[in-house]
């Protein structure tokens, strides 16, 4: 029984076969069709019936990965192609004439190629792809081409948010030695973004966005213009440069909490302003050889440094105070300096009410006290000698008020520079 059901599933198998009709190209096939295809073929012309119309070259251009960006020279390379697509009426066959072929890879130079040139390069301006890449013919005449390579550009850099920077670089591709009544740049199928499906993640920046439009370079579509939009991946230099300078600013003005004895407090002051110089260079190498505009966190060290240059100078006039004569008296000028920078005439009205309420007080003195004190029986009031300030105390005032103050400052660049930054 079941040798039987295994020969009658066998019938059925082969009887299935019988009915289908198995097409296979032979090597002949496509000699034949080549031969036929390219007997009366010229490169030099363009593939239109009518060369008074424009040859319509329509462009689909995909990125595989960033390659490089160098801000200070304003060169992005990226790894990418285009896939261009026209029509030739000249390669047109029907499959079932030659072994149902319907699509066949053909060598460049026996193509009409459009030279298409990107015209903003970073190094030399020459076509973009070359013999090496085939080309595929369809059965309809149409022609599909796919140069890929690395794609080096200029790009204008805006470092004014650096770290937190985005950057926006062009492509631009023109098709060179045709007027635009001759062959056209389009959109492929409505594209107006960059094919990012292959596209491979960098380390350094993070791809937002891509655009491909027309160029306002003329008024004629001819030229086409690729916007990639990066976004820089700032933890690197978070951690790296915006922590330490964060630290060293808190660091700053605590100068004037060092013992003026310890003799330390100079070379603080200035190691606390090379620090800042060192972070200064750093961010300098990083940046383009261009001023406008300049990263707000240049502009940022460059306030910083100078609060750490006046820290350093204060810190040289209270330990001049310190250490000025005792016997001296504190002059004027200082002594109102200091009242100033304590906000002394905020206490000006309560010391006028303690005064009027000791009035009061003493008015209502009566005359046994008064008696009793000519008696003896009550000792007399005593009023203690006020010791008058000294360089040590003066200095020492100073720094506490300064410390303050410069805390205060360095609190508030901050937050101005991520509101800044934020905007």
């Amino acid at each position: 029984m079941k040798n039987m059901w295994n020969s009658r599933t066998s019938l059925l198998f082969i009887a299935g076969l019988s009915f289908l009709t198995v097409h296979c190209a032979s090597f002949y096939d496509g000699e034949r069709l080549l031969g036929d295809l390219f007997q009366n073929y010229s490169t030099d012309i363009r593939p239109n019936q009518n060369l008074s119309e424009a040859t319509k070259v329509s462009v689909h251009p995909f990125i595989f990965s960033l390659n490089d960006f160098n801000e200070v020279l304003g060169v992005i390379s990226i790894v990418g192609g285009l896939s261009l697509k026209w029509h030739d009426f000249r390669l047109n066959w029907t499959p079932s004439n030659y072994g149902d072929i319907e699509m066949l890879p053909i060598p460049k130079k026996k193509l009409w190629v459009p030279s298409v040139f990107l015209i903003n390069p970073a190094n030399k301006m020459e076509a973009i792809g070359d013999d090496d890449y085939i080309g595929r013919v369809s059965y309809s005449g149409i022609v599909q081409w796919s140069p890929v390579g690395l794609l080096k550009s200029l790009c204008n850099v805006n470092m004014y948010n650096f770290p937190f920077d985005t950057q926006s670089c062009f492509f631009t591709f023109a098709l060179w030695g045709f007027l635009p009544s001759e062959a056209i740049l389009m959109p492929g199928s409505n594209m107006s973004t960059i094919d990012t499906s292959y596209y491979s993640s960098n380390t350094l920046w993070e791809l937002e966005n891509t655009e491909m439009k027309y160029s306002k370079i003329v008024k004629t579509k001819n030229i086409i213009e690729l916007r990639i939009n990066l976004k820089r991946r700032a933890l690197y230099f978070v951690i790296n440069m915006l922590a330490p300078i964060l630290l060293l600013s808190i660091l700053n003005p605590l100068v004037f909490a060092l013992p003026v004895e310890s003799g330390e407090r100079v070379s603080y002051a200035i190691t606390i302003f090379l620090s800042f110089a060192v972070f200064l260079t750093l961010i300098s190498e990083n940046m383009p050889k261009t001023s406008e505009p300049m990263s707000l966190l240049s502009y940022f060290l460059i306030v910083t440094m100078t609060m750490s240059t006046l820290i350093c100078i204060l810190t040289v006039v209270t330990m001049r105070f310190h250490y000025r004569d005792s016997s001296l008296k504190v002059s004027k000028t200082a002594a109102t300096v200091l009242k100033i920078l304590q906000l002394n005439f905020f206490r000006i009205p309560c010391n006028m009410c303690k005064r009027k309420s000791q009035i009061r007080v003493a008015s209502k003195l009566d005359d046994r006290f008064v008696q009793n004190v000519k008696d003896g029986k009550v000792k007399p009031l005593t009023v203690e000698q006020v010791v008058e300030d000294t360089w040590k105390i003066v200095a020492s005032q100073y720094d506490q008020v300064l410390m303050y103050y410069f805390f205060v400052i360095v609190f508030l660049q901050w937050i101005m520079l991520l509101i800044v930054i934020s905007i």
